[in-house]
């Protein structure tokens, strides 16, 4: 049984590395789709802006796990191509809060209506049910280490 188990985690593991390949790819085809100068992690703070808006820079570096000067450097970058806003805090005046501009809105649309067609094509031979308990599954891995 121990070796059942031990067979089925490194097996897990190998298909979790190849997953993370995969996802870094499409990660680097949505952010071409957002803006064609767009590098991966800003299409990703991007999205987590959208989340989080209106969102302390201090609250999305948090959310982001990373320091703070890169996050700030890319939110400058992201403003300088009309993507992010920075509004003052009115409740602190010490603190920013980041929101998506229109533009920035409709370039994460556009790579959305993509991202899902890409992953609409992967999965063309599954059936809804299928789907939908892969879509349950990967939720519950997610949510292991909230």
């Amino acid at each position: 049984m121990a070796t059942d188990t031990s067979d089925a985690l490194e097996n897990l593991e190998k298909e979790l590395v190849t997953l993370a390949r995969r996802l870094r790819g499409l990660q680097r085809t949505l952010s071409d789709e957002a803006h064609p100068d767009l590098e991966p992690a800003q299409y990703a703070l991007l999205n987590h802006v959208e989340d989080l808006a209106p969102v302390r820079m201090a609250d999305l570096v948090a959310a982001l796990e990373v320091d703070k000067g890169p996050v700030s450097r890319a939110c400058a970058r992201l403003e300088e191509e009309g993507l992010l806003k920075r509004a003052a805090d009115k409740t602190d005046a010490r603190a920013t809060l980041l929101t998506l501009t229109a533009a920035g809105k409709r370039k994460l649309a556009s790579a959305r209506k993509k991202r899902h067609k890409v992953i609409e094509d992967l999965l063309k031979d599954w059936s809804p049910a299928q789907v939908k308990t892969f879509a349950t599954q990967v939720s519950k891995f997610n949510k292991l280490s909230d």
